[in-house]
C-alpha cells in the first residue's frame, strides 16, 4: 500500500503577491483620491476574472473547488441579506448615508468568501481554533495596551483585564475536542454580543443606526458566529468516516 501524500503547506504565489500589493496600494492611495479604491477591486476580483476567462491557470483542482464553493456561500449570504434589506426599505425604512450600505455588502461578501475558503482549506475545527486564537491574541494585546501609558490604573488592572482573552483560548481548545459544545458556546456569545451592544444601537438610533454599525458586527461578531455554526454542523458528523465514505481533503 502506498504512503498517503503529505498535505502541502500554503505559500503565496506570484498572483497572490501582486493582488495583495494592489489591494494595499488602493487602500493607501484613497487618501489622495477615492478613485484609487478601484485598485482594491482590481486586486480582489481581477485574478478570479482572469481564471474564469481561462487566461490565468495558477490553481489546482482542490483550490478551484474551494473557490467556487466559497463564491456560492457568498452568493447565498449576500442574497439573503439583500432580500431582508429590500423588505426593510420597502416598508418605510431609511438611512442617512447610503454609501455605508454598499460598504456593508462589500464587507459581508468578502468575509463570507474568506471564511468559507478557510473552512475548505483547513477544515472546520482547525479553522475555528485558529480564528479563536487570533481573536484571543488581539484581545490580549488590546487589554494590555489599554492599561499602559495615560490609561495606567495600577498593576491589578494590568493583570486582571487580560483575563478577558482567556475564554477565546479555552474555546479554541474545546473546538478541537468537543466541537458541538464549542459551537453552542460560540453561538451564545454571539447572541449576547448582539443583544448587549448592537440592540442598544437599534434602540437608540433605529434601523439606520444598526445598518451603519453592521460592518463592525461582521468583523467583530461574524467570525464567532460563523465558527459556531460550522462547529455545530461538523459536530453532527462522525470524526471517523464510514467504509467507502469519501474523506474531505484539507490542507495545513
Amino acid at each position: 500500500m502506498s504512503e498517503p501524500e503529505a498535505p502541502k503547506r500554503w505559500r503565496p504565489t506570484r498572483t497572490n503577491l501582486v493582488a495583495g500589493g494592489t489591494v494595499i496600494a488602493g487602500f493607501l492611495l484613497i487618501e489622495v483620491n477615492w478613485w484609487f479604491f478601484l485598485l482594491v477591486a482590481a486586486g480582489t476580483f481581477g485574478p478570479g476574472i482572469l481564471r474564469e476567462l481561462g487566461w490565468l491557470r495558477d490553481k489546482d483542482e482542490f483550490q478551484r473547488q474551494a473557490a467556487h464553493r466559497a463564491g456560492y456561500h457568498a452568493f447565498l449570504t449576500v442574497g439573503l441579506v439583500a432580500f431582508l434589506l429590500v423588505a426593510f426599505f420597502r416598508t418605510g425604512g431609511t438611512m442617512e448615508h447610503p454609501h455605508r450600505l454598499v460598504t456593508f455588502f462589500l464587507a459581508l461578501l468578502w468575509f463570507t468568501w474568506f471564511f468559507s475558503s478557510l473552512l475548505a482549506y483547513w477544515g472546520v475545527q482547525k479553522t475555528a481554533a485558529r480564528i479563536l486564537i487570533a481573536f484571543g491574541c488581539v484581545w490580549l494585546v488590546f487589554t494590555i495596551i489599554s492599561n499602559l501609558g495615560p490609561e495606567w490604573t495600577g498593576w491589578a488592572a494590568l493583570l486582571l483585564h487580560p483575563l478577558l482573552a482567556a475564554p477565546f483560548f479555552v474555546l479554541a481548545w474545546l473546538s478541537t475536542r468537543w466541537p458541538r459544545v464549542a459551537g453552542i458556546l460560540l453561538l451564545t456569545v454571539s447572541v449576547l454580543f448582539f443583544l448587549l451592544v448592537f440592540m442598544r444601537v437599534f434602540a437608540r438610533t433605529g434601523g439606520p443606526g444598526l445598518i451603519n454599525s453592521s460592518v463592525t458586527f461582521i468583523f467583530f461578531v461574524g467570525p464567532l458566529l460563523a465558527s459556531g455554526v460550522a462547529l455545530l454542523c461538523t459536530g453532527k458528523k462522525s470524526e471517523c468516516p464510514e467504509d467507502g465514505e469519501e474523506v474531505p481533503m484539507t490542507r495545513k
